[in-house]
């Protein structure tokens, strides 16, 4: 398509960029609130840029004819690893649990949530296993029938399972018996302690 890679660039471009800024902010909180670390920010953005942008750099120095079908694959992984992300946000977005009695969402938005959720575990799903999808759909349909392929196809069907397992029971299941959950009243304080670190931070 005409123009398909200058767009494709500047989704990289804002992807990377909203990637950055979050981990950054992410990382100064927990560094500056729980660790009691405090950074410069100009020691910050060095230090966590040369982490993020030295391991690609190295591997497009050694593998510069490979970079597209590295590019493909990361975003293969990319999706495939999005619901473990996406899927105990939306649980805990939606349990008073976490949230605080008034503060989950709930009926139509709740239901709106679930349904993103399962959609995206659902098309992610297919990836793994159609062709073009850049994993085993591929792959199988072009290896003639032996025990190899056999054994493709039930690592193929165990994944699937484990991965449908592990987003239901996610969505649906009871995921705090096990966890300690600080209630919301009772969060006042740190978060209080978090913010005033974050502005007496060297910065």
């Amino acid at each position: 398509m005409k123009g398909g890679c200058f767009l494709w660039a500047i989704a990289l471009l804002a992807a990377g960029q909203s990637g950055a800024i979050t981990t950054t902010h992410t990382g100064q909180f927990v560094m500056d609130g729980f660790l009691n670390i405090q950074i410069p920010v100009a020691v910050r953005a060095i230090v966590t840029r040369l982490v993020a942008i030295t391991p690609s750099v190295i591997v497009s120095i050694l593998l510069p004819t490979y970079l597209n079908e590295l590019v493909n694959i990361v975003n293969a992984l990319l999706g495939i690893l999005l619901p473990f992300a996406f899927t105990p946000l939306v649980k805990y977005n939606c349990s008073e649990k976490v949230m605080g009695a008034g503060n989950a969402s709930k009926g139509i938005e709740k239901i709106i949530l679930y349904g993103f959720a399962i959609a995206v575990w659902a098309i992610n799903a297919m990836t793994l296993s159609i062709q073009g999808g850049g994993f085993f759909g591929g792959v199988v349909q072009s290896m003639p029938m032996s025990f190899d392929k056999v054994l493709l196809i039930v690592l193929q069907v165990v994944i699937q399972i484990g991965y449908a397992w592990w987003n239901f029971m996610t969505l649906f299941g009871n995921l705090y018996s096990a966890i300690e959950i600080t209630p919301p009243e009772n969060m006042g304080e740190n978060r209080e302690m978090i913010d005033q670190s974050s502005w007496n931070s060297p910065n």
